[in-house]
């Protein structure tokens, strides 16, 4: 089981005399997922939510970069068995 965590942000400019306040909501993943999600801990990621019969979905999918693109494996191995 998993909440949804809310927090109030506060930033202060003006030299301190001012303060921006926000509001920041947050999702804890629990050690069982761990593993699965560690591999997607340094890149973007895109993020979808959808809200339908009572569930939330959550879909993240990794952002496509040219650096991505340059290391395509598909291509690489389009490239190495001689296809175009």
């Amino acid at each position: 089981m998993v909440r949804l965590q809310k927090r109030l942000a506060r930033k202060r400019y003006l030299k301190s005399k001012q303060v921006y306040e926000y509001e920041r909501i947050s999702l804890h993943i629990p050690k069982k997922f761990h593993e699965t999600v560690r591999p997607y801990l340094k890149e973007d990621l895109d993020l979808e939510v959808t809200a339908e019969s009572g569930s939330l979905t959550i879909v993240l999918t990794p952002v496509k970069t040219l650096r991505h693109a340059a290391n395509d494996p598909a291509e690489t191995q389009q490239k190495s068995s001689g296809q175009t």
